[in-house]
């Protein structure tokens, strides 16, 4: 244990004493530096993907439901008793009937297609936070019938506010002696709601149910063409679907079932992803750092060969001068490491900050709405990704000292106080 401390206590002089050779001493400032900026874009990075995948991922949820059912909700019983035992079910915490259909809203010569969704107030709120989003106007319809709520990008393309009237066309005939001819409806614009992602934005609408029934299903049986269920837990997404699929086939309702994963499933594995080939790419930058570590312990060696020779004669064995070079390697990837979480961390905290300052600065905008779901970048730090950088730079720093400590324990000293 004394040798242990003995040879970092040496290896911790020799780095702090530094090199007489002024290149040499900035190549081991850069080795710092460069390891540090590797850790702090990792840092960075993996907090800002971990942050687009949450916060998307709650945007998401609190627009949708955590499970859909669609088609054969033709009768008021079944859905009555489906309603029931689905209810009764382990993490469900509400289900919300509907009615879905798409149409075309139309403002003068401004056409615009939508997925129309007919929804009650009273139990939408309980399975996502939609109506929560209204950011102008009322969050529910009144008595009046033909009311409508659109997203802000919606209002936006149309051209239309509170108040106003929009026409929607259902691309359904009505037949009639004189002809075939769409259904066309004007509805009241009584508010506009903000999900924050432009595909609910751009091209949702929702309507009163009793009025989307009237639309959809006139002169039919049928009164909801899906059903939405809110869980407690996501998590348990997949075993509620399975709790739901025996209920179905027990009451012999010949149904579709999806969730938010699989309907997502292709972006959110995109994302996760492009986490980790950013991870690899930027991992490439501590590996850069640590090669350059290579060169300055080896160009350290040769500088210090009399003191490293001194210090065989005086009783340090072939493993201490080795065991000297790696606490070296260590103590600058430690440093480095330390400097590039600290940034890091302090960059991914307030990105929030830093990103619209760099946008208002430059009259830039990193991330468009309408490509890239969000118009923010979000940071999310999560401490396994702090620990896993840092022993990525630690131990590539250690796998620099391998060479340069090899070569410092094959030296000579009786040749090298010679030549002395």
């Amino acid at each position: 244990m004394k040798s242990f401390f003995l040879d970092f206590w040496v290896s911790r002089k020799i780095l702090i004493n530094g090199s007489k050779n002024r290149f040499l001493s900035f190549i081991g400032f850069s080795s710092i530096l460069g390891i540090s900026i590797g850790v702090m874009a990792l840092i960075v990075v993996m907090s800002v993907m971990n942050g687009f995948h949450f916060e998307l991922k709650k945007r998401i949820l609190d627009a949708t439901s955590h499970i859909e059912i669609t088609g054969g909700l033709d009768d008021q019983n079944e859905i009555n008793q489906l309603i029931k035992k689905i209810t009764d079910l382990k993490h469900v915490k509400a289900v919300s009937p509907y009615v879905s259909g798409e149409g075309l809203l139309s403002n003068r010569s401004v056409n615009r297609g939508v997925l129309v969704k007919g929804i009650d107030p009273q139990y939408e709120n309980n399975v996502n936070q939609l109506l929560n989003k209204v950011v102008k106007g009322s969050k529910k319809f009144s008595s009046k019938p033909f009311e409508i709520i659109i997203g802000v990008d919606l209002a936006r393309l149309l051209g239309v506010d509170i108040g106003d009237d929009v026409s929607l066309l259902i691309p359904k005939l009505n037949f009639s002696p004189i002809g075939n001819y769409p259904t066309i409806k004007k509805f009241n614009i009584v508010g506009i709601f903000d999900a924050g992602i432009y595909e609910f934005d751009s091209s949702l609408a929702l309507i009163d149910y009793q009025d989307a029934q009237k639309i959809f299903f006139k002169n039919q049986k049928t009164k909801f063409s899906a059903m939405q269920i809110q869980l407690t837990d996501s998590n348990e997404t997949l075993n509620v679907e399975s709790d739901i699929k025996k209920i179905l086939i027990e009451l012999n309702i010949n149904s579709f079932i999806n969730n938010w994963t699989n309907k997502n499933k292709n972006f959110f594995s995109a994302v996760q992803m492009e986490k980790r080939v950013m991870a690899i790419i930027l991992t490439l930058i501590i590996a850069v750092a640590a090669f350059n570590l290579v060169a300055s312990l080896a160009m350290s060696v040769q500088d210090r060969k009399k003191d490293i020779a001194i210090l065989m004669t005086i009783g340090f064995s072939k493993f201490q001068i080795i065991r000297i070079f790696i606490f070296q390697g260590f103590i600058i990837g430690f440093i480095g490491s330390l400097l590039g979480l600290f940034f890091g961390v302090v960059i991914a905290s307030n990105i929030n900050i830093i990103v619209p300052f760099i946008e208002g600065l430059f009259n830039i905008q990193f991330l468009s709405k309408d490509i890239y779901y969000i118009n923010e970048l979000p940071s999310l730090i999560i401490p396994m990704d702090i620990v896993f950088v840092i022993l990525v730079s630690i131990i590539l720093s250690l796998f620099a000292t391998i060479y340069p400590s090899q070569m410092a324990a094959k030296l000579n000293p009786g040749e090298i106080l010679k030549n002395e």
